[in-house]
């Protein structure tokens, strides 16, 4: 694990900790989806909320939550490396080690917001690292994976390959969403918002290279904008748990 977080060069990292708007704006577009859904709901105040990100790697998610208004962000990772870049990056960031399978180190309800993205298809037992989010989360979890369905199966990497680590990728739909959540909380009263929509990070920043540095942002919004429409189809699930208030602990 800590192998492949062990290049220290900044071009390494540079799409998780860069300034480039580009590349922000593609990193963090779903994440913004989640926080947005959270805010209709009203159960959105960053100020005052903590927030934990699991298989946080080097941490450029928490550097957006952080921008974004939260206060006290944490990054875990299983990783030590990873965790050392990050407090690299960004010192601001707290940091935990911590396996996203089996978070004993914390108690239940310990932060108000529990964010994964793209990290739950690395774990042996993604659903397991969910339901884990879930105990940890106070008010909501937030759930950023590839969507299970017809296109993810035509188009949708089976297995990632990252040196010697081998992981099939894990896909998640409406269905499995609901029922890990219901069959762990044991809470009918729990708001459950799972969001497709289309995510070709690397094809859009292609697209879009020969742009002008000015009109890159713009175009991707763009095109992304004209996807909108076709969203119920996309490869990618946002999904959002979030609790009732004063909800009962599952454990």
């Amino acid at each position: 694990m800590d192998a492949q977080y062990a290049d220290r060069s900044k071009h390494r990292w540079e799409g998780h900790h860069t300034s480039d708007p580009l590349t922000r704006y593609l990193r963090d577009r779903r994440l913004r989806v989640g926080l947005h859904i959270l805010k209709k709901v009203e159960r959105l105040d960053p100020a005052n909320q903590t927030a934990l990100l699991v298989c946080g790697g080097v941490g450029g998610e928490g550097t957006f939550l952080r921008e974004f208004g939260f206060q006290d962000v944490t990054v875990s990772d299983l990783s030590k490396e990873a965790l050392e870049n990050c407090r690299r990056f960004d010192p601001q960031l707290r940091t935990m080690l911590l396996n996203a399978e089996s978070m004993t180190e914390l108690p239940d309800n310990s932060y108000d917001i529990v964010l994964v993205q793209d990290g739950l298809h690395h774990l042996p037992r993604p659903v397991l690292g969910f339901t884990e989010m879930l105990r940890v989360a106070r008010v909501a979890a937030i759930v950023i994976e590839p969507h299970y369905g017809l296109v993810g199966k035509l188009i949708g990497t089976e297995w990632e390959v990252h040196g010697d680590a081998v992981n099939y990728v894990f896909r998640w739909n409406r269905p499995i969403l609901e029922q890990a959540t219901r069959s762990y909380l044991l809470d009918k009263k729990s708001v459950i918002v799972p969001r497709r929509l289309w995510d070709h990070n690397l094809v859009i920043a292609k697209a879009v290279s020969r742009l002008p540095l000015r009109l890159q942002v713009r175009a991707a919004k763009v095109i992304y904008a004209v996807l909108r429409p076709f969203n119920r189809f996309g490869n990618m699930m946002v999904g959002v748990v979030v609790k009732p208030v004063n909800a009962r602990s599952p454990s």
